[in-house]
């Protein structure tokens, strides 16, 4: 994803780190869920060894 033509306003983090793989998918598609109904664009998404970071753009117009 390329992010340099939006703007970032908020972040939301994952904690990974002791988690297997279907439990960080699970996790993962429940926050993307939230964050859908909210209009809110994800921007990014960053991974570490121990955290999944989604960043948010600017809220959708009309929602």
């Amino acid at each position: 994803m390329h992010s340099s033509d939006q703007k970032v306003t908020g972040i939301r983090v994952l904690d990974i780190s002791e988690e297997g793989a279907k439990a960080i998918e699970a996790m993962f598609n429940k926050v993307v869920q939230e964050i859908n109904q909210t209009g809110t664009p994800i921007v990014d998404v960053r991974v570490t060894d121990n955290h999944c970071f989604l960043l948010l753009g600017e809220k959708k117009s009309g929602v």
